[in-house]
């Protein structure tokens, strides 16, 4: 063998050492165990509507929640009719407030559209309401804010099932629109 091909032997063993003693220091930096952070537990105790208390701590393990009914205990009842909104003090903004409704289904959305010239537009956003789930929306929160002066109106929309508003499964109900102009 010539001093070359000795040279080159011994550079490829000397580099391929070189590699397992990084690869192996890096292995021990990343695997080795961290110090023990001592252990915080921080305990919440809120009061909720009617006797009806939540605890709960960082500890995902450790969460309790405690509730109690009583008699005289008053759910919020889901009105179904025709499918009608009243729109109180129409504000421009990102909320829109209802003063009452009467739901189409017993499961859907209520949504403001834009609308313009008798047609509707956009969707700026929607709110779910449910009787299985007790939801009753009392306002819509938007995507898109109403602009003051322009006209807007009141629709509803099935559910397809998964909880999210979707154009592409929720479909408007055939119900009166509520038009509105806001302020």
């Amino acid at each position: 063998m010539t001093d070359q091909t000795n040279n080159d032997g011994q550079k490829t063993v000397v580099a391929f050492v070189a590699g397992l003693l990084v690869g192996g220091l890096l292995v021990w930096i990343f695997s080795d165990t961290p110090a023990e952070a001592p252990t915080v537990t921080e305990t919440v105790t809120e009061e909720v509507s009617d006797e009806t208390s939540v605890t709960t701590t960082d500890d995902s393990t450790a969460t309790e929640v405690s509730e109690s009914t009583s008699t005289n205990e008053v759910v919020a009842e889901l009105p179904v009719g025709e499918g009608s909104a009243n729109v109180s003090n129409p504000v421009a903004g990102s909320v829109v407030t209802l003063e009452g409704a009467t739901f189409p289904t017993d499961e859907g959305w209520v949504a403001v559209r834009t609308y313009t010239n008798g047609e509707l537009g956009w969707v700026l956003g929607a709110s779910r309401y449910s009787r299985e789930q007790g939801l009753v929306p009392e306002t819509i929160e938007l995507l898109s804010p109403t602009v003051a002066g322009r006209d807007y109106a009141i629709v509803f929309y099935s559910e397809d099932g998964n909880r999210v508003f979707n154009l592409g499964g929720d479909v408007q109900l055939d119900t009166d629109i509520t038009p509105f102009t806001a302020q």
